[in-house]
């Protein structure tokens, strides 16, 4: 897998509730809040093996761990909170973002 910084592969500003889906071949690999942000969808581009944080998680210990929880409509992240990961999809429930990309 490529490596490169947070912000080479491009980004997008989201500031409304409908889907976004990154370009093909991309995927969301960090989000910047700009106003205080919820998330109806944030769906994990999950590999074999690897689990990030999202609305849907496999809490065990193969996967994100014991106890882990997934991230809810009613959970708001302040402005300037940086939350990465590796996303296919979100919809926000309100606020605003910037997005970042990196290859899929």
């Amino acid at each position: 897998m490529m490596q490169i910084d947070i912000g080479q592969s491009g980004g997008a500003w989201l500031d409304d509730t409908g889907a976004f889906v990154p370009p093909t071949g991309k995927v969301v690999a960090a989000i910047n809040v700009v106003t205080a942000a919820t998330f109806t969808a944030l769906t994990p581009a999950n590999d074999v093996g690897t689990y990030y944080p999202g609305t849907a998680v496999t809490a065990t210990a193969a996967g994100n761990g014991v106890n882990a929880e997934a991230i809810v409509s009613g959970d708001s992240f302040p402005v300037g909170q940086w939350i990465y990961g590796r996303w296919s999809a979100i919809t926000l429930a309100g606020g605003s973002v910037l997005v970042y990309f990196t290859e899929a």
